[in-house]
């Protein structure tokens, strides 16, 4: 099992995600224009660039992990919504991935009310960066991902 393939995996879609979920709200804020605006052209454009790569690479990775994991007898639910770094072979990686999930827990705890106190300054840059909050929610799971992959890589080794 290569936990730290499938982390860079993971934080590769939330960047994905969040360029499409940017892409989209900023669709949405134009969208909002028109509708408040009915004297400003009908035009909107979006680009649907991260959309696709997020969607098409979003599903590669799904079927590679499923010719992989097809060995196992996984569903497609299983491999869609159950992290594959949760995949333990013996007793020692169970212990690793123990370890790795409660410095995990720990991070988020110490990252939640930073992440939240970030969120402060959106009223200062909301008009730059209007996507902000998507960004920063984002960051959860990847300093969750982050976490998880440093203790597991740090107790592997020992």
């Amino acid at each position: 099992m290569n936990v730290i393939r499938n982390i860079i995996a993971s934080i590769v879609l939330i960047a994905l995600f969040g360029w499409a979920m940017s892409i989209l709200y900023l669709t949405y804020v134009n969208f909002a224009e028109i509708i408040k605006n009915p004297e400003l052209p009908m035009e909107m454009e979006i680009q649907l660039i991260p959309i696709i790569l997020f969607i098409v690479i979003g599903g590669l990775i799904t079927v590679f992990l499923f010719k992989i994991n097809k060995k196992k007898h996984y569903s497609w639910r299983k491999i869609l919504f159950l992290p594959t770094e949760l995949e333990e072979a013996d007793e020692r990686e169970q212990q690793i991935t123990a370890q790795a999930c409660r410095s995990s827990y720990i991070s988020m705890w110490i990252a939640a009310p930073i992440v939240t106190a970030l969120l402060f300054i959106y009223p200062f840059i909301s008009e730059s960066m209007p996507y902000y909050p998507i960004i920063i929610i984002l960051l959860l799971p990847t300093i969750q991902l982050i976490s998880y992959g440093v203790t597991w890589k740090r107790e592997s080794r020992i």
